[in-house]
């Protein structure tokens, strides 16, 4: 069986949505306050589950639209396509529709205003499809057909290139860089079909829909809309409309905001005072220099199938003269499970949440960044890295002569060190006598690339439960990381520091070994150096469930169950070959007159196996009666992802761009723009 630990990285096993998965003819209707959501509902797979939020269907004629996450195009929709109904709404709800301004009257003969008019021409490009059974002159073939509309730009010339092609330069011993392997797929341009249509006026409602959006999804400054170029840009569309005011838009935003967050606050409170949750705090100042905490929350849902869910839950600012306590307060934190940070800094939130008794774990992309950055910093490695960067910037020229970009480091995100590492032993050929440079940057990349292992097999799982901590980790640690006799002086350092940072911050936190342990994926990939400490916290977990003494009592089996085992036609997942386990089932040493958590311990030890690409939620569900106890306490460990957000699995420059955009947003409806932007899918 293969390794990849030496070959190639994990693959993502994410699956795409086709729209062969639609049904249309049961719709998901949102719970929401405006009498136009009765009518439309968000489309769903043959499990019932939403395939996306960002369009929604309506439930009279199977129109597709945008979900802007507001009600303007849903009025229109019903306004233009349903006319009795729509009037009949209004009428029962007293909504009253204000009417459009007439169309502005020009001068006859008047070649100026005729010349003003045409510059308010829109272009825009419309493909309008019915699905069902519904007739069309302009139908698609297919039952399934989606509404498009969106803006273009005059042109369409630029040439595709391919991502996956890089330039390779040779340095010289003077100036002279020869360029390498340059072959570049160049994929001519398709002919893009438009139709025009001159719009005499714009909707002063849809206009601010449209600005607000705008600000959300781009996560832009309010007052950037009322730049010079902006403004000039946005009275062009708009023609003679008097652009909004910066508060209205503010409002606007907030309104959204509120509407939102009020459905899934009601939620996220009322599972907290029954369920098992977590936490996951994020610091980060702003362009202001003020500090903000991004809160998530993380919760089991149920239905329709058992799955870890993390949610943005709002940002607030920190200062010396706000409560800790309010931040929580409306949570019951006897059933929070752990709080995943990203700072390893004390301060009074750290202190309060201790005071609850309530663990705190590092986020573990968190955790290499601090590996990495430990190593940049050693005395063995910080004069390879200047030595580096001395010759990059003597070659700087010659280098981007030949189109070639040099990576930019940014402090902020270490692996930006790792891409300008990976530049120069890869894709810049070096004189003779750099050799020995070149040769300890490779060294200190082989010692990195353990860390961009176990990354990555995190980035393929759907959902890096903080369970695959402990079993990863010592995976990589026996592989990567164990100081073997061909190890130069160098070698040998950089993974001891490695695995020193690895071992203190994942394998020696009780949290993560245990949520390991009650993982019955990886129980057997861990092992417990200390099974009477472990015991014992299992002890008190279950005192704490039961709010009594644990009894020494005999577990009960039920023997209609059966153990969870393994099948020899099961395919096996990504972490089935990471792991490279065999299909024997491996065994326990049993005893005799032991306490009743340990006995079933044991016994969970030597009868489950379970297959890496299956799920624990279901399993616990359906096969933890014959483990009772540890049914219980399982519970606390499966709601912790092992990250703060999912924002990690994406790529470093679009990292990169997200916390550019959210570092220059300033106090003015931070925590709204941030909550509307995440929970319209772009975070």
């Amino acid at each position: 069986m293969s390794d990849p630990l030496h070959g190639s990285l994990l693959l993502d096993r994410a699956t795409s949505t086709h729209l062969s998965d639609l049904k249309y003819a049961k719709l998901h209707s949102p719970k929401m306050k405006s009498v136009y959501w009765r009518y439309f509902g968000f489309p769903t797979n043959e499990n019932d589950r939403i395939i996306t939020k960002q369009n929604v269907v309506c439930t009279l004629c199977h129109k597709v639209l945008t979900n802007h996450g507001n009600t303007t195009n849903l009025r229109a929709h019903l306004q233009h396509r349903h006319k009795e109904l729509f009037s009949k709404i209004c009428e029962e709800n007293g909504i009253k529709v204000p009417q459009r301004k007439p169309p502005p009257k020009y001068p006859r003969n008047s070649q100026t205003t005729s010349m003003a008019k045409s510059e308010t021409v829109i272009h825009r490009i419309k493909e309008e499809c019915v699905m069902g059974n519904e007739s069309s002159n302009n139908s698609m073939p297919g039952d399934e057909q989606l509404l498009y509309e969106a803006m273009i730009p005059m042109s369409y010339d630029d040439a595709i290139i391919t991502n996956d092609q890089f330039m390779k330069v040779e340095v010289g011993q003077g100036s002279d860089l020869s360029t390498v392997d340059t072959d570049i797929d160049i994929v001519c341009p398709q002919t893009v079909s438009r139709n025009f249509n001159c719009i005499e006026e714009v909707d002063p409602f849809l206009l601010q829909d449209t600005l607000a959006n705008m600000i959300v999804l781009d996560l832009r400054n309010i007052d950037s809309l009322y730049d010079p170029g902006m403004s000039t840009f946005i009275r062009q569309i708009s023609g003679n409309l008097a652009i909004p005011a910066e508060k209205r838009i503010a409002t606007l935003i907030r309104e959204q905001h509120y509407n939102k967050f009020t459905t899934l606050s009601t939620e996220l409170k009322t599972h907290s005072q029954t369920k098992e949750f977590s936490f996951g705090l994020e610091m980060w100042r702003n362009v202001e220099h003020k500090q903000f905490l991004t809160v998530y929350f993380n919760y089991i849902s149920e239905k329709p199938v058992y799955s870890l869910l993390n949610e943005f839950y709002a940002t607030y600012e920190i200062s010396k003269f706000m409560h800790v306590d309010a931040l929580f307060q409306d949570f019951n934190l006897s059933n929070c499970s752990a709080v995943i940070v990203n700072y390893e800094e004390d301060d009074p939130i750290k202190d309060y949440l201790r005071e609850h008794n309530i663990p705190i774990l590092l986020s573990f992309d968190v955790v290499s960044d601090k590996c990495l950055n430990h190593v940049l910093t050693l005395p063995e490695v910080l004069p390879i890295m200047e030595e580096l960067r001395d010759i990059i910037d003597r070659y700087s020229s010659e280098i981007c002569s030949k189109d070639v970009e040099i990576p930019m480091i940014n402090p902020d995100f270490p692996w930006t060190f790792y891409e300008l590492l990976k530049f120069f032993t890869e894709q810049v050929v070096w004189p003779d006598e750099m050799d020995s440079i070149v040769s300890s940057v490779k060294e200190i990349m082989e010692s990195i690339n353990g860390l961009l292992v176990s990354l990555d097999t995190l980035k393929g799982e759907e959902i890096p439960h903080s369970s695959m901590l402990s079993p990863i980790t010592l995976k990589i640690i026996n592989k990567r990381f164990t100081i073997a006799e061909k190890d130069t002086p160098l070698t040998k350092c950089l993974k001891s520091a490695i695995k020193g940072e690895l071992e203190k911050l994942v394998i020696h936190d009780n949290h993560l070994t245990l949520s390991a342990l009650l993982d019955p994926r990886f129980h057997r990939l861990i092992n417990l150096t200390n099974l009477p400490h472990v015991v014992e916290i299992l002890k008190k977990k279950l005192a704490i469930i039961n709010e009594c003494e644990v009894k020494d009592t005999p577990g009960v089996v039920n023997s209609f169950i059966k153990p969870f085992t393994q099948t020899g036609t099961t395919k096996k997942s990504n972490l089935e070959l990471f792991f490279d386990i065999s299909d024997n089932v491996p065994k326990f040493d049993s005893e005799q007159n032991i306490d009743c958590i340990e006995r079933e311990l044991k016994r969970y030890r030597n009868e489950v196996y379970v297959s890496l690409d299956g799920s624990p939620y279901q399993w616990w569900n359906q096969f933890g009666k014959a483990y009772g106890n540890l049914q219980k306490i399982a519970k606390i460990y499966q709601c912790v992802p092992c990250i703060i957000n999912m924002n990690f699995k994406k790529p470093i420059y679009q990292q990169i761009a997200d916390h550019n955009k959210r570092f220059m947003l300033t106090s003015s409806c931070l925590d709204a723009i941030l909550f509307l932007h995440h929970h319209n899918g772009n975070i």
